[in-house]
């Protein structure tokens, strides 16, 4: 096949045979016309008029002929009127049916289909929320039964006691008042086909419960926090007491023992002003000094460096760089101050400023064979806070 040439469309074939046959009309009757014999035609009408009794000349019958045959394939529209509409509708009809008829009734279906479907969400968002909330109902109420159930602790104070009852008790309330509301709407809810209206009006009555149950769980929050901070409170007072024994019984210098007596100073201010907040931070700082006695560990020299002076020119500054080792041979974090910053730093290596001469000393000592020998810089025994330390106490660094 020719690229020119194509199939033809079902359609395209028959508006073809339909216009060749309105050809063939048309030849037909052209050829009838050019056939006819006009002195015959003539003769035949003068012969019908006098047997009528009338007679007619020639002339005339000419011009009327000529007339009648001008005029036999003239157009003459249809009058205006609703005849007219409906055949021109009728003719039309595919036009109209696909373009006018086929889009508007899609417009319908598409409508009614939105309209229908904007219902069945409204009904089930209406079902989905209602049972959200209904869990979350039944979630608060699990909470309430467990603050009941543990009760009003026997040492609780008054006022703590007071505002542990009030909250539970506004709790209990709002949940009643809920589940009043919540349970038939949950159950019409359920159901299938509820009017717009009908949705409206139980969404109406749905939405106020969210707000309602924001209360509640605040209400229920606070209550569990005065149980909670009470057994906190408790917890902590108990472990202060055992801190301090221990400080006590391990302490060897009267610094721990002085340090001991005004954590516990501290700590008996917070547990009368029932500030657990404060007693946390105060039992922190009773674990720490426990853990500072009770450590035991080597201060070795790993190295050592100098460098100038920050204000004075011309002064070496000459440090030790040493590590606090324990009986297993790790090394251990260590609460540092910085002398050039201010600013306390936990790290497992820093540097102590010393003598020229012990900087000198150790320098040599490394020189002999490429080891410091005579690593020890200071030793921490058990019951004291402090270590001894083999060289004065010139400041430290954590940075270099």
């Amino acid at each position: 096949m020719g690229k020119s040439e194509r199939l033809l469309d079902p359609k395209e074939v028959l508006r073809v045979m339909d216009a060749a046959q309105v050809i063939h009309e048309r030849q037909t009757a052209l050829e009838e016309h050019e056939a006819l014999d006009r002195e015959a035609t003539i003769r035949d009408i003068q012969i019908m008029y006098e047997e009528l009794g009338d007679l007619v000349d020639s002339s005339t019958i000419e011009k009327a002929l000529d007339e009648y045959l001008g005029q036999r394939y003239a157009f003459r529209p249809a009058r205006p009127g609703l005849r007219r509409q409906l055949a021109l509708l009728y003719i039309r009809r595919g036009w109209v049916a696909k373009r006018v008829l086929a889009p508007a009734a899609t417009v319908v279906a598409v409508a009614w289909g939105g309209f229908a479907l904007a219902g069945v969400v409204r009904e089930r968002a209406l079902e989905r929320d209602t049972e959200r909330l209904w869990n979350e109902v039944a979630g608060l109420v699990a909470e309430v039964r467990v603050l009941n159930a543990s009760g009003v602790p026997a040492d609780l104070p008054a006022a703590d006691a007071e505002t542990f009852e009030n909250h539970l008790g506004m709790a209990e309330s709002r949940l009643a008042e809920v589940t009043a509301v919540l349970e038939p709407v949950r159950e019409e809810a359920a159901r299938q086909r509820l009017t717009r209206a009908r949705v409206g009006e139980l969404r109406a009555r749905v939405d106020p419960v969210a707000r309602d149950l924001r209360f509640t769980r605040s209400d229920i929050v606070v209550a569990g926090e005065v149980v909670e901070r009470h057994a906190r409170l408790g917890t902590l007072e108990a472990e202060v007491a055992g801190l301090q024994a221990g400080i006590l019984t391990e302490a060897v210098g009267e610094l721990a023992i002085e340090r001991a007596a005004e954590l516990r100073r501290s700590a008996d201010g917070q547990i009368a002003s029932r500030d657990v907040d404060g007693l946390e931070e105060t039992a922190a700082s009773f674990r720490q000094l426990r853990a500072q006695l009770s450590a035991e560990y080597r201060i070795v020299t790993v190295g050592g460096f100098w460098r100038q002076h920050n204000e004075l020119e011309g002064v070496r500054n000459h440090y030790l760089r040493v590590q606090a080792i324990d009986a297993a041979g790790n090394r251990l974090p260590m609460s540092i101050r910085n002398e050039e910053t201010g600013r306390t730093e936990e790290v497992t290596e820093w540097a102590e400023r010393v003598p020229q001469e012990v900087f000198d000393r150790v320098a040599a000592d490394k020189e002999d064979n490429g080891i410091i020998d005579d690593d020890d810089f200071g030793f921490k025994r058990r019951g004291f806070l402090s270590a001894e330390r083999n060289h004065e106490d010139l400041g430290q660094i954590t940075r270099w």
